[in-house]
């Protein structure tokens, strides 16, 4: 314990130095309320292995972010250090501790989900998101449990941000514009098309029938972000507007809604015609350069950006 109690102490005053921030108090006091962090981590998740060092660091990062003086003893004891703990193991990429917090994310999500009505899909799209906010750094912004400074627990923390994901979702969705599925269809696959009416004509009903099953096996937002851009012609920035999101990903969710539009309208045609492989990766290919062409212009970067 003694070893332990020696890297608790050095790692947080090197990191408060390296903050240009100081602990108000003597080392006995700090090394008993690191202590007795520690212990209350190791009781919470004993399974889960933090090096006492890194733990101390993190602890001492996290309060200097939100302090305004002097690291106080009293501001040590109040933080959530178990929960710090936890956090600092999902950014390290420890799998148990993943697993824990997804669970937790699971929990408060279905309990907030409950009280605003929220679908099952919104529900299912909020908790990949969370997981992505919560653990993952992208060039926008760092994970948030990077930032999360164990002033409230981290029950409460995910309860808020669960609570404001799903109600964003669910005002998004009532101003998502209802998809017509005719009107997308006719645009992907115009009826003036020299050669989809060739494949009309030879495969008759059953490439309609397969290409429309398709587009409405699609999730809405996929949808939606197809109607968005050939139908009313969207820009990334007005798609990005209406989602809360960077331009970039709003681009990369419309060729992942062109992803799953070709990979939908394979597997329908494998399913529903008797022909070779080939012929169908060439029908999926035709039927693909035409959303391709149609999301070419969206995707071009403005030069203004």
């Amino acid at each position: 314990m003694a070893d332990v109690r020696a890297a608790l102490h050095q790692g947080f005053v090197a990191e408060l130095a390296g903050s240009a921030r100081r602990f108000a108090g003597d080392d006995t006091a700090l090394e008993a309320a690191l202590a007795a962090q520690w212990d209350t981590a190791r009781d919470a998740w004993p399974s889960i292995a933090v090096a006492p060092d890194r733990f101390a660091r993190e602890l001492a990062r996290r309060i200097a972010t939100h302090a305004t003086g002097e690291i106080t003893a009293a501001a040590l004891d109040a933080t959530h250090g178990g929960d710090v703990y936890l956090a600092v193991a999902c950014c390290d990429g420890n799998i148990a501790a993943i697993a824990q917090l997804d669970e937790l994310v699971g929990r408060e999500l279905r309990h907030a989900a409950s009280k605003l009505r929220a679908s099952p899909d919104q529900t299912m799209e909020i908790h990949a998101e969370l997981r992505r906010i919560l653990l993952v750094d992208d060039r926008e912004r760092s994970a948030a449990l990077r930032e999360y400074a164990g002033r409230g627990d981290l029950r409460g923390y995910v309860r808020v941000s669960a609570t404001r994901a799903l109600i964003r979702a669910i005002n998004r969705g009532r101003r998502e514009v209802a998809v017509d599925d005719d009107e997308v269809f006719d645009r992907v696959l115009p009826l003036h098309d020299p050669e989809i009416s060739i494949l009309r004509a030879q495969y008759r009903d059953t490439v309609d029938a397969a290409l429309r099953a398709a587009l409405l096996g699609l999730d809405g937002r996929s949808r939606a972000l197809l109607r968005y851009q050939l139908i009313d012609g969207w820009s990334i920035d007005q798609v990005g507007k209406l989602y809360g999101v960077h331009r970039a990903t709003a681009a990369r969710w419309l060729v992942e809604a062109r992803e799953l539009l070709g990979g939908a309208i394979r597997r329908e045609l494998a399913a529903r015609l008797q022909i070779a492989a080939s012929e169908v990766d060439s029908i999926v290919r035709l039927v693909q350069s035409r959303v391709d062409m149609s999301l070419e212009r969206i995707l071009v970067p403005d030069a203004s950006h």
